[in-house]
């Protein structure tokens, strides 16, 4: 089969001859397939070189990254272990508080977490588990303590005027008949003009004149306590007023039945008197 051929025809710029170039058509096949191949291979070798960059790439960013989240858990770890030792001491502190408020059961409630290191997760979930049970008993605490507070502040247990107890609670001899009566509080002796304090904090509930009694204040301050004063001048308090321990309420006198200036004092409980006596802490 006879070859075939093409010719290539150089045209120079200047007026030098036309050159000629014959080439065999396989020959340029040929060639052209070399350039196919060379280019294919280059085109190849370009996507290997940046898909394989661009992994170099992400591989170095997951190292880095890999990196960053390792600090930050061992952050994490760190922090977490400063949490978990600040709950050991509110738990002690609560524990303490518990016993001092008198509730055992509570102070030996949830003490401690787990053991060991733990995975951050883990770690977590036993903070959150340990916060909720503490703040679980420092609400029972709390509550306890006010209920204590609200106790105390309204339990009378002062001196409701400075002076000399001339007749104490029980069985006498009626000043007035000398017949044996029972008085329901204390007498205390004191100038004219004293003032006249509160024993405890309460709501006043009675200010005006009472038979026997004379101008007089009663306060309630709840748990089925009252107190009363007695036989006094002049009344600086109003029913419904709101009054706090020590607060002024009165001048001592002698109104209503009585022999001479003084207070007389009473403490009922639960609508019956009971020796004022006991309740006073810091009398002279």
């Amino acid at each position: 089969m006879a070859r075939k051929y093409n010719t290539i025809i150089f045209v120079p710029h200047a007026r030098a001859k036309f050159r000629k170039l014959r080439v065999s058509s396989a020959l340029l096949w040929s060639a052209g397939s070399a350039v196919a191949v060379v280019f294919a291979a280059s085109v190849l070798f370009a996507t290997v070189y940046f898909v394989s960059a661009r992994r170099d790439r992400q591989y170095r960013q997951t190292i880095v990254e890999n990196e960053r989240l390792k600090s930050s858990a061992e952050k994490m770890t760190s922090r977490l272990a400063q949490l978990s030792q600040k709950l050991d001491e509110f738990e002690s502190r609560t524990h303490k508080l518990a016993i001092l408020a008198g509730l055992p059961a509570l102070a030996d409630a949830g003490r401690g977490g787990r053991g060991g290191a733990l995975p951050p997760f883990d770690a977590y979930s036993d903070l959150v588990g340990r916060g909720q049970s503490l703040d679980g008993r420092l609400s029972a605490l709390e509550r306890k303590i006010t209920h204590q507070n609200f106790l105390l502040a309204s339990t009378p247990s002062i001196e409701p005027v400075k002076g000399l107890v001339t007749c104490g609670y029980g069985e006498r001899s009626d000043p007035f008949s000398g017949e044996p009566a029972f008085h329901t509080g204390i007498d205390i002796s004191s100038q004219r003009g004293h003032g006249v304090v509160a024993a405890a904090q309460g709501t006043v509930v009675r200010a005006g004149w009472v038979n026997g009694y004379g101008q007089c204040v009663e306060i309630a301050h709840g748990m089925g306590l009252r107190t009363l004063y007695g036989h006094l001048d002049e009344i600086k308090v109003f029913e419904g007023q709101r009054v706090e321990r020590g607060e002024a309420i009165g001048i001592v006198g002698m109104t209503g039945r009585s022999t001479g200036p003084h207070l007389h004092y009473e403490v009922r409980l639960d609508n019956r008197a009971v020796n004022p006596s006991q309740f006073i802490l810091d009398a002279r």
